[in-house]
């Protein structure tokens, strides 16, 4: 199998959990949030920290490309933003546990998507990637409460 197709697989399984675990009225109203902190944030992040800093990114997309951006994966992000936002606990408390946890699952996650040669980091591993997948999930969850309470 290409390794290209992975991109594929997993953007489906997403999609697949997406569908099975969220309404439609929720994935609705919640899509807005995941193309604007997943789509254009995983798109700023590989222009900024992939080609810019050379930090890291994305590997063996083939054809489903443009301008060196691969197309899944901006997929993959608003999809997994949605969920992120539906599963967000309301309690202060319970959102820094799971903004924390879900900081480790990506950072965890991307060194998989290393292991299987779709994803590499140019330097630290853990402690680069953690500072990265933090910081977006707090500035996303700050930034959707703040549009939130003023609408």
């Amino acid at each position: 199998m290409k390794t290209y197709y992975l991109y594929i697989i997993y953007t489906g399984i997403l999609a697949l959990t997406l569908i099975t675990l969220v309404n439609r009225k929720n994935i609705r109203k919640l899509a807005i949030y995941g193309l604007l902190f997943g789509a254009l944030g995983d798109i700023s992040a590989i222009l900024l920290l992939g080609h810019l800093l050379k930090l890291g990114g994305y590997l063996n997309y083939g054809p489903f490309g443009f301008f060196n951006i691969p197309f899944f994966p901006p997929v993959a992000w608003t999809i997994w933003f949605i969920l992120y936002f539906y599963f967000l606990p309301d309690r202060k408390s319970l959102k820094y546990i799971y903004i924390t946890t879900v900081a480790l699952y990506a950072t965890i996650f991307s060194n998989i998507l290393a292991n299987l040669n779709i994803f590499k980091w140019n330097h630290s591993k853990i402690i680069l990637p953690f500072f990265i997948y933090i910081t977006w999930f707090i500035g996303s969850t700050w930034a959707k409460e703040r549009l939130d309470h003023n609408n």
